[in-house]
C-alpha cells in the first residue's frame, strides 16, 4: 500500500513537472515569436517613415530652388547666401550649396567651400540630374541635388546635405 502510494505520488509529480515544463517552453516560444513580430513591424514602419521623409525632402527643395532661381536671375548673391545660411539653422540640415555649370561652388552655407569645386567635397556625379534626386552619401548622410533652371536653360544646381534621423 505504501509502495502504491509512493508510485502514484511519483507519477503525479512527474506529470505535474511535465505539464509545467511544456507550458514554460510554450510560453517562451510565444514570447520570442511576439518579439520577432514586433521587430519586423518596427522595421516596416521605419522603412515607411524613411520613404515618406525622403519624398518630403524632394518636394521641400522645390520652393528653395525657385527662390534661389529668382535671386540668381537678379544677380543678388547676398540674398542667395542668406537663404542658404537660414536653411542650415534647421535640425539635420548640415550644408547647402549652389554650384554653377562648371562645378564651382558659387554660394554655400559653409563659406570656406565657396570658390572650390564641388567634387572636392562630394561626388560630382550628384550634379548630373535633370530633376530633384536623393543621393546616399555615407552613414545617415543624404545629398539632395536639384537643378536650377533659368530662362535659357540650366543656371546652377542646388545641393543639400541632410542627416537622416537615427533609427
Amino acid at each position: 500500500s505504501t509502495r502504491t502510494f509512493v508510485i502514484t505520488l511519483s507519477a503525479a509529480i512527474i506529470i505535474i513537472f511535465s505539464l509545467w515544463a511544456s507550458k514554460s517552453i510554450e510560453s517562451r516560444s510565444i514570447s520570442l515569436e511576439s518579439k520577432k513580430e514586433n521587430q519586423e513591424l518596427r522595421k516596416k514602419l521605419s522603412a515607411k517613415l524613411d520613404s515618406t521623409l525622403k519624398n518630403q525632402l524632394l518636394v521641400f527643395t522645390r520652393p528653395l530652388v525657385w527662390a534661389i532661381r529668382n535671386e540668381l536671375v537678379e544677380g543678388d548673391m547676398k540674398s542667395v547666401n542668406m537663404y542658404l545660411g537660414q536653411f542650415v539653422t534647421d535640425q539635420n540640415f548640415k550644408e547647402v550649396s549652389v554650384i554653377n555649370n562648371n562645378g564651382l561652388i558659387i554660394a554655400s552655407s559653409k563659406k570656406t567651400e565657396i570658390g572650390h569645386f564641388y567634387s572636392t567635397f562630394y561626388n560630382r556625379n550628384f550634379l548630373s540630374t535633370d530633376s530633384a534626386r536623393l543621393n546616399i552619401q555615407r552613414g545617415n548622410d543624404v545629398i539632395i541635388t536639384s537643378p536650377v533652371f533659368g530662362r535659357n536653360g540650366r543656371m546652377a544646381t542646388l545641393s543639400i546635405q541632410y542627416l537622416m534621423p537615427a533609427k
